[in-house]
């Protein structure tokens, strides 16, 4: 019974948000919904069955913006286009939903509740913008917030870059130690775009013959290789790939025809799958540009060419490789969808939409005035250097990013305008309650994180996982997950879980206080009065020791089960 009463009211925080998004009533009715069976079925309410600072290592132009210079770039420039969407930009959040939404998009988890406490305690009038430089550069222990952050971004790249429906998806995970290292060094993106293109897929080893008597170094970047083998290292494959990720174009579709939505043709496609077809190493001449077969018992033959290019390829330069001339060509200033195309995927990762259409749809925008802002925006991420830090942290010191999430309107044509709810990822989901369950996380101690359940959650959860942040489409296996998944059992288990324990044990917390810690841990705010006062009542209807602490641990096991637990509001 309580069970039920419980969601019921915390519900009432987040149904103006539910309103708003459509996207918490289709979980919270799948949710209540197995409630209502377990509390039928009676066994629903018992706890323990619930088994400035972008780096400087970038090389920019002396006369880049600070971070902050360009936050308020950001947000005049969009006060302009709000205005002449005739709209109003949403009220910004209070310093609790910024914690928690800062924390997610820059650590990949919740803060702890020493973190909030102090965060929210603190007077300062610059303390969202000092958040954000310390999660993003801080590197001393023990919160190595900077090395949180790269592992973070890694796993949020290497998610774009390698589809679901990838032939070696499975094992994309294994790049994301060179990508970690990548926004670790603060790389620049064109950078980090050439070492992808032109590292080479190792080859299976044939017989040792004349083994140099001094070893060859080892490639520091050998591991970027993964995207390439993750894909499928076949030209098409390849082809098809770096143009999506680096330019914002599907342009597979004109693999067998023309495209039958944009002016892309046959050659272009092919063209530019020829530069991966395999050449001889450069030399001292020009070569001749190499040629792809589509099909080898057919008598048809594509010349390499490079977008937007109206003749093929005449030849290669003498001592490049036609990776490196596709390189060269890909990260050029004069490419502009190459900085374009990044801006757009850190502002669709931060915000929850794209700041211009669909990123992975550039070319379908016909209307220049579409992508005006985003291209002025990608002209400064050029002259930052390619400085992929500099623009997080600009972003997320803006207004903008910090608005309230509010109703979309049939009017709401681009990121810009308004801020969705944001789905979380399931390394997140998991980071989160890694976090806020207080579990072991030293390998010592065999937790979660090493003996496979780590893997085994995120596995699951990945069936539910989407490409859009805005998008939600977790069902029952996912609710079920949560609901009746070990972790959560052992949260809510006061033999198990250290969150539970150290808050219902604390002779010096009286009961409101002990319920706000359980708030602050799962969902990094405090509770509503009327929650208050509801889950008050709950606990001190219970005579004994024992009954009171399992209300708390009821308490704890809904908000861990609250659709506000795996979104970024």
């Amino acid at each position: 019974m309580f069970a039920s009463r419980w969601l019921k009211a915390a519900a009432k925080h987040v149904a103006e948000v539910a309103r708003l998004q459509g996207i918490l009533p289709e979980l919270w009715r799948v949710q209540l919904q197995l409630l209502i069976a377990a509390v039928v079925l009676g066994i629903a309410s018992v706890p323990a069955r619930a088994h400035e600072a972008a780096g400087d290592k970038a090389a920019s132009a002396k006369s880049r913006m600070t971070t902050q210079e360009l936050a308020d770039w950001i947000d005049q420039r969009l006060a302009e286009e709000y205005e002449i969407a005739g709209l109003k930009a949403g009220e910004p959040v209070d310093d609790a939903t910024f914690l928690r939404r800062a924390y997610l998009d820059l650590q990949g988890r919740v803060p702890t509740v020493a973190q909030i406490r102090d965060f929210l305690a603190d007077s300062g009038s610059f303390k969202r913008q000092d958040l954000v430089d310390r999660l993003l550069i801080e590197t001393k222990q023990p919160e190595r917030y900077a090395q949180r952050s790269a592992d973070h971004l890694a796993r949020v790249w290497r998610r774009m870059m390698i589809p679901a429906s990838s032939p070696g998806a499975a094992m994309g995970s294994r790049l994301d130690p060179w990508l970690a290292r990548q926004f670790a060094n603060n790389t620049p993106y064109d950078v980090v775009a050439r070492k992808l293109l032109l590292v080479q897929v190792p080859q299976p080893m044939g017989p040792l013959v004349d083994v140099p008597s001094t070893p060859t170094p080892a490639d520091p970047d050998a591991a970027a290789a993964v995207f390439q083998q993750a894909i499928g290292a076949t030209p098409e494959n390849l082809a098809g790939a770096y143009v999506r990720v680096f330019l914002g174009i599907r342009i597979n579709c004109a693999q067998c025809h023309d495209h039958p939505a944009t002016d892309w043709k046959r050659d272009d496609f092919w063209g530019i799958a020829a530069l991966f077809s395999g050449a001889p190493a450069p030399g001292d001449q020009p070569t001749a540009a190499p040629t792809i077969k589509p099909e080898a018992d057919k008598d048809i033959q594509f010349t390499a060419k490079l977008l937007w290019q109206d003749e093929p390829l005449k030849e290669i330069p003498a001592k490049k490789s036609p990776r490196e001339v596709l390189a060269d060509w890909l990260v050029s200033p004069d490419n502009k969808n190459f900085a374009a195309t990044a801006v757009n995927r850190v502002w669709q990762y931060l915000c929850g939409r794209g700041l211009s259409g669909p990123v992975d749809e550039l070319d379908l925008i016909d209307n220049e005035s579409e992508r005006k802002v985003l291209d002025e925006l990608a002209t400064l991420f050029k002259q930052s250097g390619h400085d992929i830090r500099w623009l997080i942290a600009g972003i997320t010191k803006s207004k903008v990013y910090q608005q309230r999430v509010v109703p979309t309107t049939p009017r709401e044509f681009s990121g810009f305008v308004h801020r969705p709810l944001k789905t979380l990822l399931p390394e997140q989901v998991f980071d989160s309650l890694e976090q806020s369950l207080a579990l072991p996380i030293a390998k010592a101690d065999n937790g979660p994180r090493f003996n496979g359940e780590r893997d085994q959650f995120v596995a699951r959860m990945n069936e539910s996982a989407t490409d859009q942040p805005a998008d939600f489409k977790g069902g029952i296996p996912q609710a079920l997950m949560l609901m009746n998944g070990r972790l959560t059992a052992d949260a809510t288990n006061l033999d198990t879980s250290r969150t539970l324990r150290a808050v219902v044990e604390a002779p010096f917390l009286p009961p409101a206080e002990k319920i706000e810690v359980l708030y602050l841990a799962a969902l990094t705010r405090k509770p509503t009065t009327e929650e208050a006062d509801f889950l008050l009542t709950h606990v001190n209807q219970h005579k004994t020791d024992a009954e009171r602490k399992a209300a708390y641990a009821e308490i704890f096991w809904g908000l861990l089960n609250n659709p506000e637990f795996v979104l970024s509001r």
